[in-house]
């Protein structure tokens, strides 16, 4: 469906022409998803490819399938008017350490920042990673322009300016889309959908808020996953269940659009092999490539010595 074309109700466009930016309605949701399948093709995946993946890719990617079938999220609401996004972005968030600390100064001193993947719907988990991952080096290390630039620009601002420089980039651009390259900024940092990792730090569960600098009308926290108790046709049995918890913009959807974002993340996440089909070993495809000179080599000497017989 053409973002241009999507058919919203009377009230959807009321919505949008008379709330604020997410003071008067936000829906919090959670979801528990059977995760055997997911931890069965993460293995896989890093086997394959040799990218890092994680959870945070899975949600990631299910995150782009979701605005891909409902694209009324994948844009801003300016003056209660609707600005249309043209491609699916996700934002990421990356932590300056990845480690858990029981030192309260370091855990008050670490610093948070994030990565938007571009055009994640048209990227399979392992690309997502190595893309996220080789950004995610590059903030830790300080050597990613982007947040370098908006660091030293900050760092020295009193609150109130600070607050005036946020909401004057946030505007231009968030909610207008428009880059400001002096600053280091991209158009719409945030993509569609922000995604943030809580489980890695061994948390189940945590409802997010937005930061006021981001605009975009959902937000995933993936938990950590873990064995569960779960009715299975009237039995109970222990599984690996991931816990996603979300915060979705009442302006862009309701209860009902609220369910097709459960079925697709459900869907995705409990068989992404489905949709993403791994690829073969790197190192299959290279013993076979080899065996095939070797074969190569072995008739090519065959010849001189069968003419030299006759």
């Amino acid at each position: 469906m053409a973002v241009n074309d999507i058919p919203f109700s009377q009230w959807r466009k009321i919505a949008m022409a008379t709330w604020g930016t997410r003071n008067d309605g936000w829906i919090m949701a959670d979801l528990d998803i059977d995760a055997r399948k997911a931890i069965d093709y993460i293995a896989d995946a890093r086997a394959a490819t040799g990218a890092h993946v994680t959870m945070m890719h899975l949600v990631g990617r299910a995150s782009a399938l979701v605005v891909d079938e409902l694209p009324v999220l994948n844009g801003r609401v300016v003056a209660g008017r609707f600005r249309p996004a043209s491609t699916i972005d996700i934002f990421f968030t990356v932590s300056m350490r990845n480690d858990v600390t029981s030192d309260g100064h370091d855990a008050e001193a670490t610093d948070l920042s994030g990565a938007v993947v571009r055009e994640v719907d048209r990227k399979p988990p392992w690309q997502i990673a190595e893309e996220l991952d080789e950004r995610a080096q590059r903030i830790r290390s300080g050597n990613d322009p982007m947040f370098k630039a908006t660091k030293q620009l900050t760092q020295l601002m009193p609150p109130m300016v600070l607050r005036s420089f946020v909401n004057t980039t946030t505007f231009l651009t968030e909610q207008l889309q428009l880059p400001i390259p002096p600053l280091g900024l991209e158009a719409r940092p945030f993509g569609a959908v922000l995604v943030t990792n809580i489980g890695t730090f061994g948390l189940d569960r945590a409802y997010a808020p937005m930061p006021s600098m981001c605009k975009a009308p959902i937000n995933v926290a993936v938990g950590h996953v873990k064995d569960m108790p779960v009715a299975d046709d009237g039995a109970v049995v222990v599984r690996p269940v991931l816990p996603l918890t979300a915060g979705i913009d009442h302006r862009f959807i309701d209860g009902y659009q609220a369910a097709t974002i459960s079925r697709i993340f459900r869907s995705y996440l409990e068989d992404p092999a489905s949709v993403d089909p791994i690829p073969r070993p790197k190192t299959a495809s290279k013993k076979s490539a080899t065996k095939k000179k070797s074969t190569k080599k072995k008739k090519t000497t065959k010849r001189p010595s069968a003419k030299r017989s006759d």
